[in-house]
């Protein structure tokens, strides 16, 4: 049977060539060789979720990505634990994909810290949403939700505001070392002179009021570069929390001698 599929699995990839970047192939977990080194690990709870699953399916439901070396063994690049969690299943043969083109060492390190890293975020109120509409036990079991996550889960409440929600304008400034720790630090003055009052989102509609002023700035001063521009805004609003600050304690200092006369 296994030969039978390898024979079939050598037509398609025939047919893919120059389609798909691998090849397909079927081999026993057990033959597969793991990294040495993974960066990428799991905790217990999450990996015996991970063999149940794979019990439960029969097989992988992903293909781990492998690589051929020279002595003709394929090693795991990426999914490491499922072909762990395969072995600890007992399954006899797995389907894996396996680069066609020779890398060198960097070559393969690059992919295997890359599918360890580009890997999204779980928006955790619309997890919440996702998970509570599943009513069937065994089904939630299979979802492989962790207990720290379920946890948190817990502690959401729908009114919170979900980032894929925002309609946002990302803006990226360059500082020197000693731009940026001056930045910092009028940040934090910034933070203990308005400690008491609250602290709300910036609505989209700020941002155009914000880059009109840093585009005055520009023209004012005659400068060219957003990021000088920025520095010049943090001198203007340093020179101004001092002034914020004289004429508070000017104010706190009236309040004290008006107590005094009475």
């Amino acid at each position: 049977m296994a030969e039978e599929i390898r024979e079939v699995l050598n037509l398609l990839n025939d047919k893919l060539a120059g389609l798909f970047p691998y090849r397909l192939e079927l081999t026993a977990p057990g033959e597969l060789k793991l990294l040495e080194k993974n960066a990428r690990y799991m905790k217990a709870e999450q990996f015996q979720n991970l063999v149940e699953n794979v019990k439960k399916d029969g097989n992988l439901s992903s293909l781990p990505l492998c690589y051929r070396e020279k002595d003709g063994r394929l090693r795991v690049l990426s999914g490491n634990h499922r072909v762990m969690a395969a072995r600890k299943a007992e399954v006899e043969s797995v389907l894996v994909m396996v680069l066609g083109e020779e890398k060198d060492a960097d070559e393969q390190l690059a992919i295997q810290l890359s599918h360890n890293a580009i890997a999204g975020q779980d928006d955790l109120v619309i997890l919440k949403e996702l998970w509570e509409s599943i009513k069937d036990v065994q089904a939630r079991v299979y979802a492989s939700l962790d207990s720290d996550t379920l946890k948190a889960l817990q502690g959401i409440q729908f009114a919170a505001i979900s980032e894929q929600r925002l309609r946002y304008k990302l803006t990226n400034f360059l500082f020197l070392p000693e731009e940026l720790e001056d930045l910092d630090n009028l940040l934090k003055e910034t933070a203990v002179a308005f400690a008491g009052d609250e602290v709300y989102l910036a609505h989209l509609t700020t941002f155009d009021p914000f880059f009109e002023l840093i585009t005055r700035i520009k023209k004012r001063c005659q400068i060219k570069n957003s990021a000088a521009a920025f520095l010049k805004l943090m001198e203007l609003a340093r020179y101004g929390l001092e002034q914020y600050e004289e004429a508070l304690a000017a104010q706190e200092t009236e309040q004290e001698a008006g107590h005094g006369m009475v």
